[in-house]
């Protein structure tokens, strides 16, 4: 049980580190629509502003897998390897997946609407991009330059699959290196805010 539920919580860090992420890249929608359309186009905006966002969730990652797995590595009794962090990062992309698919398969079936003087694809196209908001550049990539009736990049299925694999890495990267003693500043950081920002707990003397 203890094994189970030790994978539970890490799984669970790198799901609070990736909606962490998702609220922070709908936080700046209202500003972005309201504020920036007369000046830039919102896509770009959206662009931009959500690939500040996976740099962040990328950050965020690392410093609270990082502080599990310095944790783990103490000899407790429950399973510690230095894979855990990507078992835990590989079940939240499991679970991100499936509520990222749900959604699709809901916005596709009850959020059509054929009418021919009122457009609902926008809509569409939103819910679609709800779970998956801090990769709006990624899909905006894959998609190419944005659509008339559409501007929002389509989320298809496959899409959200390769999206989700930026789950893996930091989640995954963080553990090991805090697992294993490891820091990216190998010196003693003098910034409060460097220290607080890649590290969890202080560094040992």
């Amino acid at each position: 049980m203890k094994n189970i539920l030790t994978h539970v919580k890490g799984t669970g860090t790198c799901l609070l580190s990736y909606f962490m992420a998702v609220v922070l890249s709908w936080a700046a929608y209202p500003l972005i629509m309201i504020v920036l359309i007369g000046y830039i186009d919102p896509d770009i905006c959206l662009s931009v502003w959500s690939l500040i966002v996976t740099l962040v969730y990328f950050v965020i990652a690392y410093q609270l897998m990082h502080g599990f797995g310095e944790k783990d590595s103490k000899p407790y009794r429950f399973a510690r390897y230095s894979l855990k962090g990507l078992v835990c990062a590989a079940l939240c992309y499991a679970v991100v997946t499936a509520l990222g698919f749900l959604v699709i398969f809901l916005a596709n079936k009850y959020v059509v609407v054929h009418h021919p003087k009122f457009v609902i694809e926008t809509l569409n196209g939103y819910l679609r991009m709800g779970v998956y908001m801090p990769f709006y550049w990624l899909m905006r990539l894959m998609e190419g330059p944005k659509g008339e009736i559409c501007p929002i990049p389509s989320v298809t299925y496959l899409r959200a699959t390769l999206a989700g694999l930026l789950l893996l890495p930091s989640g995954a990267f963080g553990y090991w290196m805090g697992f294993t003693g490891r820091r990216i500043f190998k010196g003693n950081v003098k910034s409060p805010f460097l220290r607080r920002l890649f590290y969890s707990t202080p560094k040992k003397k």
